[in-house]
């Protein structure tokens, strides 16, 4: 976008870009006190321009919103060099390209203690990319919640490659100790065509109860050999009925899972009859609601990488949480963003 402008300069939007996941979207602009014009009815007018060529983020309450201003600036002489516009931090879809790749890092070389996120850049009008997020929310949340004692079912689909390198630290770390737990391991089907998935019927689910790390990565390799996924909605329900049934003295069963992804099996939440611990990656700006609905539905509690919310089932019709400074509202027996004004 020019500046003052409104208007996009004939951008083509590549592929990968429209079947990606938006993580971050940045608005960057020009503040001139100088400039006689109407600076809010040009923030509108831009991201109307946006909504326009991306219009499924009107409403997605994933997304993080920024905003990047140049402090000053004269005349347009001065800006005509700046870029204007909304730069866009996205995770492109998985593919078997990413999957083969992400595969020889996790299993050709020892997993990185610091991990950032696998989420890519574009930027609408401009190659200027933004810092990657870092995200350790799997090692946080198992050290704070050391207590916990039951099955760890964890997404292993090809957007949760970070969050795998870090279960592989955490428990290469505890080598020391035996580990002596159930794992339950799932990625959506085996590379079943999207198509031909069936609920509850998926399939990619693979489990043992493992005693040491070497265990655990040789149950990892062979279930992302199996697959990567594919479209965006996961097996979880499954892979945590599967996991009660593997585990029936389980307390509890403790799940992985990817915040930006949606529930396929979400209607057989009433199988599961374990309480289910969430840890949420991915959960930058929002949380996704389902997962909330997860945990209330089975007496169980989500948790991000600085906070645990706990005790949801006693909340009643109407009333309101907060996690992350955003609230959700249970209504009629789901849990709905509340968007600010």
């Amino acid at each position: 976008m020019d500046f003052m402008k409104s208007k996009t300069k004939n951008v083509k939007i590549p592929t990968e870009v429209k079947e990606g996941i938006f993580i971050t979207v940045t608005y960057i602009h020009s503040i001139c006190k100088t400039s006689a014009y109407d600076q809010l009815r040009l923030d509108q007018e831009r991201k109307k321009e946006l909504l326009r060529i991306f219009p499924k983020l009107d409403k997605n309450t994933l997304v993080e919103w920024k905003e990047t201003k140049y402090d000053s600036c004269g005349e347009k002489e001065n800006t005509s060099d700046k870029f204007h516009g909304f730069a866009i931090h996205y995770r492109p879809k998985p593919s078997e390209e990413t999957w083969k790749k992400e595969k020889d890092i996790l299993f050709g070389k020892k997993p990185e203690r610091s991990v950032e996120s696998r989420s890519e850049s574009c930027v609408a009008e401009s190659g200027t990319s933004p810092q990657f997020q870092k995200d350790e929310i799997v090692s946080k949340v198992l050290e704070r919640k050391k207590e916990w004692d039951g099955a760890i079912v964890g997404d292993l689909t090809g957007s949760m490659f970070p969050y795998t390198q870090q279960l592989f630290l955490y428990f290469k770390l505890q080598t020391l100790k035996k580990i002596e737990k159930f794992f339950v391991f799932f990625n959506d089907g085996d590379n079943t065509p999207d198509g031909k998935k069936v609920v509850g019927k998926t399939g990619g689910i693979y489990f043992q109860k493992l005693k040491v790390y070497e265990e655990l990565e040789k149950l990892a390799k062979a279930t992302i050999s199996g697959g990567y996924g594919g479209d965006g909605p996961e097996n979880d329900i499954e892979a945590l009925i599967k996991a009660q049934e593997v585990c029936p003295d389980c307390k509890e069963l403790i799940l992985i899972a990817d915040n930006f992804s949606t529930m396929r099996d979400y209607s057989l939440m009433g199988k599961i009859q374990k309480p289910v611990r969430v840890v949420l990656c991915g959960s930058y700006a929002g949380i996704n609601t389902e997962y909330l609905d997860l945990a209330r539905n089975t007496k169980g509690s989500v948790h991000t990488i600085e906070e645990d919310l706990e005790n949801l089932m006693e909340l009643n019709e109407g009333q309101t949480i907060e996690l992350n400074k955003k609230k959700y509202v249970l209504e009629k027996g789901r849990f709905k963003p509340i968007r600010s004004i």
